[in-house]
């Protein structure tokens, strides 16, 4: 065999220190290179795979965060539309019992007041009746003199008043 490598040109002594060489040379690489390399970047690889890992989580709580905050904010709206509802409610409760308190006061006063015209009228009524017999008893005693006037002058005096009222109610 070694004929057929030196007419190749091969020196079978240098290969086989070349072969020893190499052998030594992927010894020394992967004992000191390769396998730190390896591991290193099988460490980050595991780094990498972890990160993604922690953000596929952080997506998942993110959107359930956000799932919870929509509920959160759907029940306050929820809720806040129920009080103005109440409050709603309530002030035209309030409002109706305002209207109706201002209405009996106001039909009181308007009571009050037409009892009051109704004493007034009647007062006035009274004073144009007596002034009505003085100007009358006035009158028959310029026209008839003076005379004594007896209590039949007095009834016609009153029956003249009624006659007066009835024409002037008309």
């Amino acid at each position: 065999m070694s004929e057929l490598l030196s007419h190749l040109g091969i020196d079978w002594k240098l290969l086989l220190a070349q072969v020893v060489n190499f052998a030594i040379l992927a010894f020394i690489l992967t004992k000191f290179a390769y396998k730190p390399i390896l591991g290193m970047l099988k460490t980050r690889r595991d780094d990498i795979e972890e990160g993604l890992k922690a953000s596929e989580e952080s997506k998942e709580r993110l959107s359930k965060t956000k799932i919870i905050e929509e509920e959160r904010i759907l029940a306050a709206d929820k809720k806040a539309l129920a009080m103005v509802q109440d409050a709603e409610v309530t002030a035209k409760k309030r409002g109706e019992a305002i209207m109706e308190d201002s209405k009996k006061k106001s039909e009181g006063i308007m009571e009050s007041a037409h009892k009051s015209i109704e004493q007034e009228r009647g007062r006035m009524s009274e004073e144009v009746e007596s002034e009505a017999k003085m100007l009358v008893r006035m009158s028959l005693e310029k026209v008839i003199g003076k005379m004594d006037f007896s209590s039949k002058d007095e009834m016609l005096i009153a029956d003249a008043l009624k006659e007066m009222k009835a024409v002037s109610h008309k």
